[in-house]
């Protein structure tokens, strides 16, 4: 039989009918109801008053809504970090670098497109700020207006601040007064760290783009050339500018977006502050997932736009017998072992027996509909009327009751722990205050970065030399010596020995005699009780490599109250 509900005995009995797309359709009043989408279509009309420091205000004087189909848009709530490049066939073409801050997204143009070399200095050209909306905008702007000419979402992703000024971090938007900011992209085609300097106090509009330093940059590779296409649509421009109705179908299409992330926050405190308004799931110990179909395709994706399609199949055969047809789904690839869900180890364990299922919490997009700008209990709703709960895809319900009863009966059957999500908010990416992770035990994903020998009859290494990145900076956290099974140390050891260096990438002393060092790009899955006051991990335990995460977006994880 199928395995039972990821909320286990708390689930809240809900009523779900399986449902062909005319049903999901009666329900898109939610969708189009939304004052975001209808003055993204200019529908209801341009604000006529306009407040003088409105952020958007000198990218809405220069458009007319009534005739370019570019989104008005409205200054976004929360603090997403998400990032896109836009391609754009103007008077001249350019490459418009977008970055989420504030509610808005900070734009510059950039004649010549990004270069992954380091040595090679782009001018960026600082434009006005964009809606969040334009995130999505693929389309032609028609003759005569402000930018005429196509327009293609050439890269997304997120983004992590990495600015820092005398040791210390800053934030993005004072950086960008100050004229000098860093960024660590994980997009779909740029990737690592990159910088923007401003050329002259005196002239705000003038800017500088590097590729900085770092295992990404290659001066060999030419990503205009090598990969022209749409990351959304798949189009180029010139497609996009021979189909007079390309901004409506770009709109339609289901596509990956960077997931929303949860911060960790220390779970007693937290709780007895939370209050009202909050909804709980189940924290589940697995691979994040997004996926997306479009018609008879299906497509699987990690949380850095790695194809999972192909190592789960019968995931992928699961959405697709789905009655509706186009859809971005959130959830977590996550082991079953007949009796409940299994840690994270047991998916990474090659030859497990252990079936997949696919659990899925939120919803994206649904029937050519943005729903990410929909209350949380909206697109809940939606996702209900949408997936039928079988043997490889499962809904995740929603926990009624006590938050702290909830955690401690969770923590009492062995679960990793609760995520408490706000009431009534929307999905936006990167790591966001309104969704917690209430964990039962710490731990987090560390980047390897060195190794010890194995003593007496343990075969492969006797411990990996661990840390996270401060900025530039990989901090050391301590060594793992538990955790791992024969094969593991076997596997492990083959490709630590492919990855070996000279030196240390610590930034911080190891206090390890004939430590072996490997260039930090392996991510593992460490439990452990606490940090201890100098930093180190107290009794940590392996439990498992993740290959879905950039070593470089490994921070240490601090809890908030």
């Amino acid at each position: 039989g199928s395995p039972p509900s990821p909320a286990g005995q708390f689930a809240v009995p809900a009523s779900r009918r399986r449902t062909d797309d005319r049903a999901v359709r009666g329900t898109h009043q939610l969708v189009a109801g939304s004052p975001k989408t209808a003055v993204n279509r200019g529908h209801q009309g341009v604000e006529t008053v306009v407040v003088s420091d409105h952020p958007l205000r000198t990218y809405r004087d220069k458009r007319r809504f009534d005739t370019t189909p570019e989104p008005a848009g409205e200054v976004g709530e929360g603090e997403g970090n998400s990032f896109v490049v836009q391609k754009h066939a103007a008077r001249r073409l350019h490459y418009d670098v977008r970055f989420e801050v504030d509610g808005v997204m900070p734009s510059w143009a950039v004649p010549k497109g990004p270069s992954y070399d380091p040595k090679v200095k782009r001018l960026a050209v600082h434009v006005e700020d964009h809606p969040l909306d334009y995130r999505g905008f693929e389309g032609t702007i028609p003759g005569g207006e402000y930018g005429a000419g196509a327009v293609i979402v050439w890269d997304q992703g997120t983004y992590r601040n990495i600015t820092e000024h005398d040791g210390k971090p800053v934030p993005m938007r004072e950086a960008i007064e100050r004229g000098h900011f860093s960024v660590w992209l994980d997009g779909s085609k740029l990737h690592g760290g990159w910088a923007f300097t401003r050329t002259s106090k005196q002239d705000d509009k003038q800017w500088i783009l590097v590729k900085r330093r770092d295992d990404y940059a290659d001066p060999s590779l030419d990503i205009e050339t090598s990969a022209p296409a749409s990351v959304i649509s798949g189009h180029t421009l010139e497609v996009v500018a021979a189909d007079p109705a390309a901004n409506t179908w770009t709109g339609a299409k289901a596509t990956w977006q960077p997931p929303m992330l949860a911060e960790l926050a220390q779970a007693t405190s937290w709780l007895e502050r939370a209050g009202p308004g909050w909804v709980y799931e189940r924290k589940l110990d697995g691979l994040r997932c997004t996926a997306v179909r479009n018609g008879a395709d299906v497509e699987l994706w990690s949380r850095n736009h790695n194809s999972f399609s192909a190592r789960f199949p019968s995931v992928v055969a699961a959405l697709a017998a789905l009655p509706v047809n186009n859809f971005t789904l959130d959830g977590e690839l996550v082991a079953h072992d007949s009796h409940d869900f299994a840690e994270f180890s047991v998916l990474q364990q090659k030859g497990s027996a252990a079936h997949v299922v696919y659990c899925v919490f939120d919803l994206l997009h649904l029937l050519g509909q943005d729903t990410r700008v929909l209350p949380l209990e909206d697109r809940k709703a939606l996702l209900a009327r949408t997936i039928d709960d079988g043997d490889d895809v499962q809904l995740v319900e929603m926990l009624e009751g006590d938050p702290a009863e909830l955690l401690a009966i969770a923590c009492a059957k062995g679960w990793e722990g609760l995520v408490a999500k706000r009431a009534g908010s929307t999905y936006v990416a990167g790591r966001s205050h309104d969704w917690r992770k209430l964990k039962c035990s710490m731990g987090q994903e560390l980047v390897i970065g060195g190794w010890t020998d194995p003593g007496g009859t343990r075969i492969g290494f006797g411990a990996l030399l661990v840390g996270y990145y401060e900025g530039d900076r990989l901090r050391y956290a301590g060594k793992v010596g538990t955790g791992f099974n024969t094969e593991t140390l076997r596997s492990l050891h083959r490709k630590l020995l492919s990855l070996g260096r000279a030196t240390s990438p610590f930034a911080d002393p190891v206090p390890v005699r004939a430590a072996h060092w490997v260039t930090p790009k392996l991510v593992a899955n460490i439990a452990f009780t606490e940090w201890t006051r100098d930093g180190m991990l107290r009794h940590p335990r392996f439990e498992g490599q993740r290959d879905d995460k950039d070593p470089r977006s490994v921070v240490r994880e601090g809890a908030s109250d």
